[in-house]
This record gives structure tokens, sequence and C-alpha cells, in this order.
């Protein structure tokens, strides 16, 4: 018994080691101390509504209004209780801080399970879970707060370990492991990163496809292949809840087709703008912040951060040429480089050449696709066509993500590839040429750039932006152009230290550690030596690049913490208000990129980057003007009758039942006596031919007594008209989703509402009768209401939500069971 323990001894020690190195990046934690994450801010004012709706009720609400007139819920905090693998998640983070060291713990967790299963030494499997955890992209973004983001990662690694175990050992075993990594993979809901997942599984499978060609066993191929698309989809079932909802909304939404026609110049697609789907292209240049982290400067972040490199700013410019960028590539701003360390690269080209196993090939091939993919518009003929043609592929922005597929390739292969000649010692021997170009390819390279940075006219350490603006102020001449000149070559130096220095680092980097492996293959130095110093060099050299960007200064106090959503004066005097149900508009702050007022209030504008296609139209018709023109009668009121002026001709606004406009969070928010409440009679319709005109009629169009109807509704309107609205409408019931009127008219009226048209679960009732909800003004529901004292009811209950949950309390009994299946099966073979 104590013999069988024993064996799992190593493992343990590892789990315990990962933790340990987690608790000790995040040491902060230990003190109560918190880290303030921008996009986990904003998710949390996001959900708020929901969280309080919670509470209040013990129900889950399906829909918020806090934002953007309204959004489904399970696109901001989805209900994930029939789902197996949400409890499968919660288990693995062992109780740790959720936002912090639980991701690290997991990222060295997965990647740990993946070397093993491709059988790496323990040893060796270790330092290369430390190698991939501490890559400083997988660092960032837990600073930045994409939180869902850092866990998909983190079981990628897993994944591709069940799919390499089918293919190698046991195909069900592999499945079973496959299906339950995927599972656990999707529950963390983000799509893009299970989309990547899946072009790198794509070319595992493509690879063995080649392989079983060659060596005649297709058959074999075939049944693996079948059980793995098997395991795929158990590995959906549990979570078709969430992505059932998803895809369907997602045709509605900024990632779905415009209804509009298309500007001059731009090609009809269903999905993002082009322009905005490649906004964050990595450069071709950059692509070598793989090896050397500040090839392009490193991180938006001030010069005058870095003393070294101050010391090369004449100090009569110090103060100009310390406000500008460290960063100078070609995006608006960077939190930092994909960095996945200096040996990692070596070890990767020393897999590349001496590694000759099946993974060897997909492993290159994945690595130059996500450097291609990455590149953007960088790289017009590829990835335009990918993003015109590639299914799904245009739904996802922010293209440098798929640098992730790289972050995690290299280090496999470069582990592979020191397993390899670790084991082999004499394949370095008999072609040792390999090793030396290896070491060209790397520490050659930043030898190269550390002294010559100017070499062969690639970096020129201004941006393009930068360039265009200096060579038009000294092409201007005289001593204006001088002094342009002087900061110029100042600026040019002091990024050149920050070039050098890291080129001069990642060449002593792989010089200690090329260097320790040669000595080993000449026999000169013992194989523990060897691990143990390469392991304490790609430790400094990633765990020191991260703390660049994650480090123990970022942390604050709680109490500082909770300060980033507190109340301001302008959010006191809102919530005064008694009213259930209005919505506010801030123009201190970019209103339809703003992540704050949801906490406290009902927003017009919101943070999401799925908000529903036709509101982000208004948006770009009406309501971003209106956000702009604010600000500008604000600055040149000269009575509050001006304002009230001003935004009595907003009627896009105003039907969206603004009544404040917060313009400083020290201050009372602005009255807006134009809006139109939750509901209103209007006196008749305005029929428009297609959505082109029902946008367009919304600002020539008196909205409060006119509703505007496209022709695939009219039929339900046809021929609506009144002198006079007469009778009343009143909301006397608020849920997130559950809203429920009472009207009392003369006569039969058509109504308007203040909430966002989504018939994918919203259903309206007068007196428990289903009545028709009709588009009306772009945006917006209306509904014809008998004379007569009536209760109207809203209701949000999408049938795809309810269907997927049945669908996933059986698929998720039938995952328990093949676990149990597959562990009996694991036990007989190793009785035997």
């Amino acid at each position: 018994m104590f013999d069988k323990l024993k064996g799992y001894l190593p493992y343990l020690g590892a789990v315990l080691l990962f933790i340990v190195l987690s608790f000790v990046y995040f040491s902060p934690v230990l003190e109560g101390k918190q880290l303030p994450q921008l996009d986990n801010t904003h998710a949390k004012a996001m959900s708020k509504e929901l969280s309080d709706y919670e509470k209040e009720t013990g129900e889950k609400a399906m829909w918020t209004n806090s934002m953007f007139g309204g959004m489904p819920a399970y696109q901001i905090k989805g209900d994930s209780s029939k789902n197996i693998f949400s409890y499968f998640n919660r288990f693995t983070r062992l109780g740790l801080p959720y936002e912090t060291v639980a991701i690290v713990f997991l990222y060295m967790l997965g990647f740990y399970l993946l070397l093993l299963s491709m059988k790496v030494d323990h040893w060796l499997s270790v330092i290369g879970a430390i190698a991939f955890a501490f890559g400083s992209y997988n660092l960032i973004i837990i600073i930045a707060g994409h939180i869902t983001k850092t866990y998909a990662i983190a079981l990628m690694a897993p994944v591709v370990a069940g799919v390499l175990y089918a293919y190698n050992r046991n195909r069900f075993v592999g499945a079973v492991i496959t299906a339950v990594a995927l599972g656990m993979e999707i529950a963390y809901n983000h799509v893009q990163i299970t989309y990547y997942l899946a072009f790198m599984v794509g070319f595992i499978v493509i690879s063995r496809l080649v392989y079983a060609i060659k060596e005649k066993a297709l058959k074999p191929f075939a049944s693996t292949t079948g059980l793995l698309v098997v395991a795929a989809m158990l590995a959906v079932l549990p979570n078709i809840t969430n992505l059932w909802t998803t895809a369907e909304y997602g045709k509605y939404s900024i990632r779905g087709a415009s209804e509009l026609t298309p500007k001059e110049g731009q090609k009809e697609h269903s999905g993002l703008d082009v322009d905005y789907a490649f906004s964050w292209s990595y450069g071709k240049h950059e692509t070598l912040t793989l090896l050397i982290p500040n090839i392009v400067g490193g991180a938006s972040e001030a010069i005058a951060n870095s003393d070294e490199a101050m010391q090369h700013v004449d100090p009569r410019l110090k103060e100009y040429v310390g406000q500008s960028s460290q960063y100078w590539g070609g995006r608006i701003f960077t939190s930092g480089p994909v960095y996945v360390g200096a040996l990692i690269c070596f070890l990767f080209f020393i897999g590349a050449f001496y590694y000759k196993g099946k993974e060897r090939w997909w492993l290159i091939g994945i690595t130059v696709f996500s450097i291609m993919l990455a590149w953007g518009k960088n790289l017009e003929w590829f990835n335009y066509f990918m993003f015109y043609n590639f299914p799904l592929y245009n739904k996802f922005r922010t293209v440098e993500m798929a640098l992730v597929l790289a972050s995690m390739a290299m280090p496999v292969l470069g582990f592979l590839g020191l397993k390899t000649i670790i084991e082999q010692p004499d394949v370095v021997k008999k072609d040792s040429k390999w090793f030396a170009i290896a070491f060209a390819l790397t520490g050659g390279v930043s030898l190269l750039f550390a002294l010559f940075p100017t070499a062969f006219n690639i970096y020129h350490f201004l941006s393009p932006m930068e360039a265009q603006q200096f060579g038009a102020q000294i092409q201007q001449g005289g001593e204006q152009a001088q002094m342009y000149q002087l900061l110029e070559s100042n600026l040019i130096a002091a990024r050149k230290v920050l070039f050098t220095s890291d080129a001069w680092r990642s060449f002593a980097f792989i010089l200690l550690g090329s260097g320790s492996i040669w000595f080993y293959l000449q026999g000169k130095l013992q194989k523990r030596y060897v691990i143990w110093g390469l392991a304490l060099i790609i430790f400094i050299d990633v765990w020191g690049v991260s703390k660049r960007y994650l480090n123990n200064d970022d942390f604050v106090s709680k109490s500082k913490a909770r300060q980033e959503l507190a109340q301001t004066k302008a959010d006191q005097a809102i919530l005064r208000d008694t009213d259930d149900y209005f919505r506010v508009l801030p123009i201190n702050r970019d209103p339809f990129k703003d992540g704050f007022t949801p906490y406290w209030h009902k927003s017009v504008g919101g943070f999401h980057g799925a908000k529903l296609r036709r509101y982000q139209d208004v948006v770009d018709h009406y309501l971003m003007n209106d956000w702009q023109q604010l600000i500008q009668v604000m600055q040149t009121a000269q009575t509050p009758g001006d304002l009230e002026v001003a935004m009595e001709n907003m009627p896009v606004l105003n039907m969206m039942n603004t009544k404040y406009i917060i313009y400083s969070a020290n201050a009372a928010p602005i009255f807006n006596p134009n809006y139109m409440g939750n509901a209103w009679f209007v006196k008749g319709v305005k029929e428009v031919a297609n959505p082109d005109e029902e946008i367009a009629a919304l600002g020539t169009t008196n909205l409060q007594t006119t509703a505007v109807v496209e022709k695939r509704f009219i039929d339900k309107v046809q021929g609506y008209s009144t002198d006079s609205v007469m009778g009343r409408i009143e909301l006397t019931h608020y849920a997130p989703d559950y809203l429920i009127f009472e009207s009392n008219a003369p006569q039969e009226q058509l109504a308007v509402f203040s909430d966002v048209y989504y018939d994918k679960g919203w259903k309206a009732y007068i007196d428990g009768k289903e009545a028709d909800i009709i588009r009306t003004n772009y945006i917006l529901r209306g509904l014809m209401i008998p004379a007569g004292e009536h209760d109207i009811e809203f209701r949000f209950k999408p049938q795809s939500f309810a269907i997927g949950q049945t669908i996933a309390i059986i698929s998720s009994i039938i995952i328990l069971l093949l676990i149990v299946g597959a562990a009996v099966m694991v036990r007989k073979q190793r009785k035997f």
C-alpha cells in the first residue's frame, strides 16, 4: 500500500510546488490585498442588477436592463447550475483565490499533465509547466481582468493531452479525457479561445491523417477520430444552454449581419466590421517579442518609468521624452508583449531540428499559423481571406490573441526537443550543425540586435504616427525643426536602450542555457545539474519579464479596491429618485465603452463586445452624436434652457427613457424633461419599407406621437390612426425579465415601450392572453392595447434556454457514467 502511495508522491509534490509558486507570485493576496482588474470590474458592474435580484429573490433573472437598453443575462452572468463541467471547474480550482492564484496554478497543472502524457520526464514536465505558466501574455491578461480567457487557456493543454492520449495509447480513455477537459474549457465561456483550440486540434488530426496514409493505418485512425468527435459532442452537450443561446443571440448582435445597406466600398458579410476585428493586429516586426520582450518597447507606459533609458536623454528634454510611450509598435496601445522566453525559443528550434516524433510537424505548423493569424491586417492576403471565407472567423476580434497557440506549442516542442537530446546525446554529436543553427536563429539574432539595433533597417524606434508627425515638423525647417529633430533623436536613443538591454538579456540566457546543454552533450556536466540549471535560467527569465507587467505594486487594499465602484455625488442624487425604471446617460466618459455606470444605474450605454446589432446602429446614427453634442452644449450653454432645447432635439435619446445626464461625478445630474417614460400611446404610425428607411425616420419623426414601423410588422397596425391620445399606461411591477403595466383607455391604441425588441424569448400578455409584440422605432417594442382596463405583462423565457437545461442534465449524467467506465478500464489495465 505504502509503495503504491509512494509512486504518487512526485506528482503530489509537483501540485504543491505549483500552489506555492502561485502564492509567491501573488503574495499580496496573503495580506488581504486585491488586484484591480478593469475588465473584471466592468463584469461586476454589468452583472450587479442580476446579482442583486438573485440575492433578493433567490431567482436567476434571464435579462438585464442595466445597459444598452437591455440584453440577455446569459451574455453577462449565465446559469451553469445544470452543467456538470462547472462543478468540475470549481473542484479543480481547489478553493484558491479565483482571480489570481487559481489561474496560474491551473496554467502549470494543465501543461504539466500534457507533457507527462507525451512521456516527458517528471522534472522536465515541471520546468515546462513553469515556463508556460509565466509566459508574459498569460499574466498580462490577468491584470487586464480577462478571467474567463485565462481559464480557457489553462485548459487547452489538458484537451490536447486527451486527444494525443487517444491517438497514442488508449482511444477510449483518451476520448473520455478529451470530453471532460474540453467540456470544462467550454464551460468557462470564452468562445474565441475555444475556436483557436479547434485549430490546434485540427492540425493534430491532419498530421495524424498524413501518418495514417503513410503507414496504411486508416482504420485505427478513423475509429480514434470518430471517438474524438463523439467526445467533442459530449463536451458540448452539458454546455448546450450557453452555446445555444449565444448562437441564437449572436445572429442579432454586432457579430451577426447588419440589415442596413453597406457603405460604399464595404463588403457585405455576416460578422464584425473588418477594421474593428483587425484593430489589434500584431506587427510583423513585433513578432520577435517572442524572443526579445522589449523589441518594440514593451508596454504603453511612460519612458520616464525606465531610469536606464532616461540616462541617455538630454536633461533639457527629459520632461518631453519621459512623457512618451515606451511602446512604439503599430497598435494603439498595449499592456505588454507576448514573450515565451529566450531559452524556450532556442529549445523550440532544437525540437524542430532533432525531435522526430509525430508531434513535430503539427507543433511547427500551428506556431506559424498562429503568427500569421495574429498579424491580421498586416498580412491582408491571408487574413482577409480568412475573415470573409472561413466559418465563424469574422465573429472575433483582437487577433493578436491567436498567439496563445504559439505560446503553448513552442514550449511543448521545446521540451520534446530537450527530452530528445538529453536521452539521446548522440543525435547532436552526429549532426551538430543544427544545434549551431538553433543558436544562431535565437542567440545570434539577439546578439546582432544588441550590437547593431538598426540592422537591416527593420526597427526605427518611432511609431508610424510619430514618424509622420516628426517628419512634418522637421520638413518645415527653422529653429522649430531643429528642436523637433533633437527631440526625435533623444526619443530614439531612449528606446534603443530598452531595445538593446533586452537583446543582451535574451542573448545571455540563451548562451547560458545552450552552453550548459552543450557541456552535458560533451560529457562534461551531469544530467541533474543541467536540468536544475535550465530550470533556474527559465524561471528567472519568464518570471522576471512577467513581473514587469504584473507585480506586487499593482495590488491595493480591499478598501481602495471598493472605491472603484463607490457611489459618487451624481449617483447618490439619482438613487434618491423613487421611480423603479429609467435610464441614465453619462457624458463625462464614453458612454458606449463604459463599464462603471451600469453598477448603480440602468445605462443608455455600457460595455460589452456583443451588443445588439440594431442598438449599435442607433448608437452610430444618433446616440453617439447626441453624446458629443451634449458635451459641446455644456461648454457653451448660457442658461439651463439651452440644454433643454438641445435635449428636446434628441428624439432617440428621449425614447430610451433617459431621465438623467451625468456630466460630472461630483455634481448633481441634469434632469431631462423630455424623457418619454416607460411607455406611451401614439396617435399614428409611419410605415417604412426597409431598415434603411426605418433608422432614417427616427431623426425626422415626432416619436412622442408617431411610431415608426417597418412593413414586416405593418399588418398588425394597418390603418391605425387616432385624433388624440387618451387614457394612461404605467409600469406597476419591475423585475429584470418580468414587467407589468396597467392601462386604462377609452379606445384601442398603440403603445410604445422604451424597452429593446428581442423576439427570441420576450413574450407579451394582455390579461393573461399572449399578444403580438410589434417592433417599433427600429429597436423598441409596441403593442396594440384594447380599450378599457388591462394588465400587460412582458416575460423573458427563451425556449432555447429551457430545452438546453434539460439536455445539460441528461448529458451530465452520461459524462459521469463514462468517467466511471474509463476509471474501471484503467484500473483493469494496471492489474494486468
